[in-house]
């Protein structure tokens, strides 16, 4: 299968986006070596954007290089997702700290769409309701006029799906309907509590699926 130039982005990207998903979703494994060549006959095209899509998740730290040895998919651990989550709590907490409070209408909206995210849920559809939720986060991240912490935000969401995807699925529903409500009432510390309770869920369930994974 050749892998479809994006509209804002050409077959490296394109190819990143699908090497990225594979790494998420589990089917390619931590330490998994991924060569260029096998890749890019699995794609069907040259080694070219094949080398620029390895060096774009390379920079996301999604994958890692050896100058010897090539390319391989990074290792997970309880450490490093220690760390990842708590920069996350840091940032997306300022964001949410500062928040413009949005409409009557947006809320409306908001609460729509996390309907549609839970019916992505129960009918199993995992891959399209991560990105439904991944699309409603960010919104609401948006709402702070901090875009360059906005930013990083994203950067480590990229950073952290691999980990939430080892979560079971009946483990994994959205929190964030809190979020909305606490948006609704414009109530900050309600808004901070809730995504600190969902994160605390998260991470805790995370964290002992990893210590039993290394026992």
């Amino acid at each position: 299968m050749t892998p479809k130039k994006r509209q804002n982005g050409g077959l490296g990207t394109s190819v990143s986006e699908e090497l990225r998903e594979a790494i998420i979703r589990g089917v390619l494994s931590p330490g998994e070596h991924l060569g260029q060549t096998q890749i890019a006959e699995r794609f069907g095209i040259s080694k070219v954007p094949v080398r620029e899509a390895l060096k774009l998740l390379a920079a996301e730290g999604i994958v890692s290089h050896d100058p010897n040895r090539g390319y391989f998919v990074a290792k997970i651990s309880s450490d490093e997702a220690k760390q990842l989550y708590k920069l996350r709590r840091f940032i997306e907490s300022e964001l949410l700290a500062t928040v413009v409070w949005p409409s009557k209408e947006m809320i409306a909206e908001l609460k729509d769409r996390f309907d549609q995210v839970d019916k992505m849920f129960d009918k199993g559809e995992r891959t399209k309701w991560a990105a439904a939720l991944r699309d409603l986060r960010r919104d609401i991240l948006d709402l702070s006029p901090q875009k360059v912490l906005l930013r990083e935000a994203l950067r480590l969401w990229a950073l952290t799906d691999r980990y939430r995807s080892l979560l079971p699925a009946r483990q994994a529903p959205s929190g964030e309907h809190e979020l909305v409500k606490a948006l609704g009432k414009r109530d900050r510390k309600a808004l901070l509590r809730a995504y600190h309770e969902d994160r605390d869920r998260i991470e805790s369930l995370l964290l002992a699926i990893l210590d039993e994974r290394s026992a």
